[in-house]
């Protein structure tokens, strides 16, 4: 019989009293302090220790590290928290060289020594790979490593105003919504050191124009480069002659995003950027995706058609290829190449860059990839080899259309290493195994992780 008044070992009420009790008890620890010691280091950046048998992630701290740490949030399976006082620093930590480094939030590892940067990278990555997938590359190749600074050639740059009516611009502060000034970014191209300073100087002068302009994306090609605004009203024609002298002293094109469209305001010539490897150039367009560490594309295409080993009698499918990235300098080496992208004007970018290129067998096709592409003409013909460089979503979709065919060959550019264990189930599961591995730094400072992996079907 059931006592009345008390409640069962398993019943819901019970069991709403108990998480009641441990959210209660989870909050006591907010605002407190405790000396930790630090054991890894997160794919967020922050370093991970144990307190009181709870996981707690100590922003700034790194791996061997004791640290006088306080707690500001708690969690149900985790705690956050932040340094008050570095007890026992780590060897592998140094200063960092950027003054905007504890603010902004485009770079987290700044404090972190850069070879060391690269092998957690790495290890992140792999231990994705063992733990979803249960697979280890049978060849560890090394890393395609960057310079640390001076790698960007392409930023996104915030623009807002201050109450006083002053500009803003900067970049946004780590996990805010919220700009900080920039006076100069160590990562950047330096053609580009000059923007911040000369444009929050121009907008000064129009402080009723400033509201118009949410942000610019700067990109650099080898010679020249696109300043594009994104504007919500047209700017006054004053201030838009300004614009472009700026624009024409960093030797870049000024055009104008509405939204629906972008304006050319100014344009000597195209932008572009060469492959030398291949002696190949492609032009780009404002909006257009373009690999922001010019040196560590060229790298990555290099060992891309290394791996692949594309032969003249082959044909190869190119996945996501966008303006034609990897899909020229594999059309220099292959049969015949396809290159698929789901923007027809980057279709007609592919298009135009093979013409530039003089390449008469590779083809673009417009498809959305997250559908199927069965049916397809040019994929109902067949392919020896794929490459695939998909965007962080992945390529589940693709991947499990790719399975059924013949091919025995698949190289995934990855952007995500969570994305790519994920695809990785699919692939082992229909025969592949990974054949080779490295990760590229690609994005030096910052916890992004890029990699190559080639999948192989005997």
């Amino acid at each position: 019989m059931r006592h009345r008044g008390r409640l069962s070992p398993s019943s819901p009420a019970r069991k709403q009293v108990a998480s009641a009790q441990a959210r209660a008890q989870a909050r006591k620890t907010a605002g407190e302090q405790h000396s930790v010691v630090i054991d890894n280091l997160s794919n967020e950046g922050q370093g991970v220790a144990r307190l009181n048998g709870k996981t707690l992630f100590v922003k700034g701290a790194l791996p061997g590290e004791t640290v006088l740490a306080k707690i500001d949030r708690n969690h149900r399976r985790y705690d956050e928290g932040h340094i008050l006082e570095l007890t026992e620093p780590s060897a592998e930590r140094v200063e960092p060289s950027c003054p905007h480094f504890s603010q902004c939030g485009g770079c987290q590892l700044q404090h972190l020594n850069h070879d060391t940067q690269i092998e957690y990278k790495q290890q992140w990555v792999l231990d994705g790979l063992a733990r979803q997938a249960q697979l280890e590359p049978a060849q560890l190749e090394p890393p395609l490593r960057s310079a640390p600074q001076q790698y960007r050639r392409a930023a996104r740059i915030g623009i807002n105003q201050r109450k006083d009516g002053s500009a803003i611009v900067g970049f946004r502060q780590e996990a805010s919504k919220y700009l900080i000034d920039i006076d100069q970014c160590q990562v950047l191209d330096p053609r580009g050191d000059s923007l911040f300073r000369e444009l929050a100087a121009l907008l000064n002068e129009y402080p009723g124009q400033i509201k118009r302009i949410t942000h610019a994306e700067l990109t650099f090609g080898d010679s020249n480069g696109a300043l594009t605004l994104r504007v919500m009203k047209n700017l006054d024609g004053s201030l838009q002659q300004q614009l472009i002298a700026l624009a024409q002293s960093l030797n870049c094109g000024l055009y104008l995003n509405h939204g629906d469209h972008i304006e050319t305001v100014f344009e000597d010539s195209a932008p572009a950027f060469s492959l030398p490897a291949f002696n190949q150039q492609l032009n780009f367009a404002p909006g257009d995706f373009v690999q922001v560490n010019g040196a560590m594309n060229q790298a990555m295409i290099d060992r891309a058609i290394e791996w692949l080993n594309p032969q003249a009698d082959e044909r190869i499918l190119d996945l996501f290829c966008g303006l034609g990235n990897f899909t020229l300098p594999l059309a220099s080496k292959a049969g015949e190449v396809v290159g698929v992208e789901a923007s027809k004007e980057m279709v007609a970018r592919g298009e135009h860059n093979a013409a530039l290129n003089g390449l008469t067998n590779c083809q673009f096709e417009a498809a959305d990839l997250t559908h199927s592409i069965s049916a397809r003409r040019w994929f109902k013909q067949g392919f020896d080899k794929v490459l695939i460089d998909p965007p962080r979503t992945g390529a589940l979709e693709i991947i499990q259309q790719l399975i059924k065919t013949p091919v025995t060959q698949l190289l995934y550019v990855s952007c995500n290493p969570s994305a790519l264990a994920r695809d990785a189930v699919a692939l082992k599961e229909a025969g592949f195994r990974l054949q080779r591995f490295c990760v590229m730094d690609m994005f030096p400072h910052t916890t992004h992780v890029e990699s190559l992996a080639l999948f192989v079907k005997d």
